[in-house]
């Protein structure tokens, strides 16, 4: 039976007292197997279930609900998704066209604004003579 930390004091880390047992019981099992692996195990050792308790009132463990999860899986395959039309449009011929097109229509803008502003220039050198 558990007495501290007390279940009011467990609450305000978790949504509801049956994540507590389920969070409780897989870092129990996660501690178990440590100490299992250990060579030598101290059988006056807080139990594994002490100790992740101890761990959650602590604040060193928490959880993560499955629908947060869900999400940031789905948003780095919608990511990898776009990155691979990327890589493909860039292969695409039409696009490596158009885009060499757009390059060149830039150009040609850039080199009429350095004319527009030479031309400037020479008209206010001449007015100041």
């Amino acid at each position: 039976m558990m007495i501290k930390p007390g279940i009011t004091e467990l609450s305000r880390y978790v949504d509801s007292r049956y994540t507590l047992v389920t969070m409780a019981a897989k870092r129990a099992r996660m501690i178990s197997e440590e100490q299992s692996k250990e060579e030598v195990h101290d059988p006056k050792e807080e139990k594994p279930v002490t100790v992740a308790v101890n761990e959650i009132a602590n604040g060193k463990v928490g959880y993560v609900r499955s629908e947060a999860i869900r999400k940031a899986r789905e948003w780095e395959k919608e990511k990898a998704e776009a990155m691979s039309n990327l890589a493909e449009a860039e292969n695409n011929p039409f696009y490596m066209a158009a885009a060499e097109e757009v390059g060149a229509v830039a150009d040609e803008l850039k080199d009429i604004a350095l004319d527009t502003d030479e031309a400037a220039k020479t008209a206010e050198d001449s007015d100041a003579e």
